[in-house]
């Protein structure tokens, strides 16, 4: 029994233009077409079709739907943990995004961002040690990035730096530059390979070395907005003579 696409539409509760447009994607094909060349259905189609729709519903992507409709059970749990783990992240996101327009005050001007990296970012960090003091590493940029020149790794004009740990006299960090994600990392004691997945951040702008109330301005900030770090705070650094960075927070990787 073959049923015409009107019929079939009734079957499904999907409109005539949607299934068209499945067919056209390769989602759901008709079984045959008519003497007068319409699309006919079969009644074994019709829970292919509704499942495929809800799919979409769940804003699962058209490849990853042909990927699942030929996968095997293995593949098909594979497909769906990858699936309720991103669903998990961009839940996530919006809960960031909530708390980020929630923690807005229009009469107080506001230097805090949200940005995005939206794929994979790879970083070679390199570990020093400084006196307490204002701009504490700004000496060991030009030293850090001429060890990578000379290994003959290339990396960005920007710098990274991560506080490590702070004593009395002493401050512990690590100084990093984005490389390209097809970097190999060879056996090398003065470098960590750290590659960062896509991640949320929440950037407090134009931050100064100098300043002895920062501390108490990133605490401000988590509290106002309510927001729980997804990892170490990144200090980042347009070029090695700017006395000026933006604080990236990660929230969401």
């Amino acid at each position: 029994m073959y049923l015409t696409i009107q019929e079939f539409s009734k079957r499904t509760g999907l409109p005539p233009s949607r299934l068209r447009f499945y067919d056209k994607k390769g989602l759901i094909q008709p079984t045959a077409r008519l003497e007068n060349g319409y699309r006919a259905y079969s009644v074994d189609q019709v829970h292919l079709a509704k499942m495929i729709d809800s799919l979409r519903q769940a804003d699962i992507s058209i490849p990853d739907i042909k990927l699942y409709s030929v996968a095997s059970e293995k593949e098909k749990k594979i497909l769906l943990d990858k699936w309720k783990k991103d669903l998990n992240r961009r839940i996530d996101v919006l809960l960031a995004a909530k708390k980020y327009i929630g923690g807005i005050n229009v009469e107080n001007p506001q230097t805090l961002l949200l940005s995005k990296w939206e794929t994979a970012k790879s970083f070679v960090w390199q570990r020093f040690e400084a006196d307490r003091s204002p701009h504490p590493f700004r000496q060991h940029f030009i030293t850090a990035k001429c060890l990578l020149e000379e290994q003959g790794i290339q990396c960005s004009n920007q710098i990274y730096l991560k506080n490590e740990s702070i004593t009395k006299d002493k401050i512990i960090g690590e100084i990093g530059f984005e490389v390209s994600n097809d970097y190999e990392m060879k056996d090398n004691k003065l470098f960590r390979y750290e590659q960062f997945p896509p991640t949320l951040f929440a950037i407090l702008q134009d931050c100064k070395a100098e300043d002895a109330f920062l501390c108490f301005s990133y605490i401000q900030v988590i509290i106002r907005y309510g927001f729980q770090p997804a990892g170490a705070k990144i200090e980042r650094y347009s070029s090695i003579d700017d006395d000026s960075f933006d604080y990236l927070i990660p929230l969401v990787n």
